[in-house]
């Protein structure tokens, strides 16, 4: 039997035991390992396992289908019998003493429930770590490559390419107050879903999750006013040492021309001509000649400085 990891698995704590009840359940030993069943959890429908470590410390796993092959994956070591804080668990009650006085589970028995269940798409042959959000998820070479990326990044691919898994996953590596945005309030409440997904919970993590619209009505915008000639004469003398020899006067109408130029050409289909060319008429209104780029504005080319 194939052992899997979840990809949050800490065994630093146990790990001779660990690497020992490994052994025996991938040669189908359950017994060796102690084995029990819980009634009360499950994950995906697979009914959960716990496995003996020593005399306070066990180990949940599961067992999932991949084709015809079922597979061992190990979920989380449960310390000193508290099955009320285990993640995989959710807060399901069970009694410690009812578990490590029942039965051992037969392993040719386990093997064929998790052969009735849902198996596992895609499993890389090479790699046996696991990730999880509503299912289990194994990466392959270039989703892993991702994974491992440092960010930031652009993900580019088609529909069920694993494009929101690959982000959940990594965002699950990031502190601090963390931003989510998608492009419906059902996206991001989807995202949510996933990214808490059995009980998952990052200490140091303060994760928001929203739509376009959600994120552009939470900024706060600041009250205030509209600039006038008088605040940017203050903003011009402060940086007039960059451009000595302009006036003022004359690169503030420069300026607010092009500004205008450019709402005019977003309301208009047909597009203003450049310098040197005729003037084009403009409906309700007279005839003006085309506004002057910043870029010829006296004294800036020479400088090669712009605005």
């Amino acid at each position: 039997m194939k052992i899997l990891e979840y990809a949050g698995l800490d065994t630093h704590r146990v790990a001779a035991a660990y690497r020992k009840v490994c052994t025996a359940i991938a040669r189908g030993d359950f017994q060796a390992a102690q084995v029990k069943k819980l009634a009360q959890g499950s994950l995906h429908g697979n009914p959960c396992y716990r496995a003996r470590l020593n005399d306070a410390d066990r180990l949940l796993f599961v067992l999932i289908r991949h084709g015809d092959e079922v597979c061992a994956l190990m979920l989380e070591v449960i310390a000193h019998h508290r099955y009320d804080s285990a993640r995989f668990l959710r807060g399901a009650r069970i009694d410690p003493e009812q578990i490590d006085t029942g039965e051992d589970i037969d392993a040719e028995q386990a093997i064929a429930t998790a052969q009735r269940g849902s198996a596992l798409r895609y499993l890389h042959p090479a790699r046996s770590t696991v990730h999880l959000l509503d299912k289990p998820l194994s990466f392959d070479d270039a989703q892993e490559a991702i994974y491992r990326q440092p960010p930031p990044l652009i993900l580019v691919g088609s529909a069920g390419s694993g494009k929101t898994a690959l982000t959940l996953e990594k965002l699950k590596h990031t502190t601090g107050e963390v931003l989510y945005v998608t492009h419906s309030a059902y996206l991001a409440q989807s995202a949510r879903d996933l990214y808490h997904a059995h009980g998952y919970e990052h200490p140091e993590q303060d994760a928001v999750f929203l739509s376009y619209r959600e994120f552009i009505e939470s900024i706060r915008v600041p009250a205030g006013r509209e600039a006038t000639w008088r605040d940017f004469t203050g903003w011009f003398a402060r940086i007039r040492q960059g451009f000595r020899g302009i006036d003022p006067h004359q690169a503030f109408e420069e300026i607010r021309g092009v500004i205008a130029a450019s709402r005019r050409r977003r309301a208009e289909p047909r597009r203003l001509p450049g310098p040197g060319r005729a003037p084009v008429d403009l409906p309700g209104g007279e005839p003006r000649q085309p506004v002057r780029p910043v870029r010829e504005i006296p004294g800036l080319a020479q400088r090669g400085r712009a605005v």
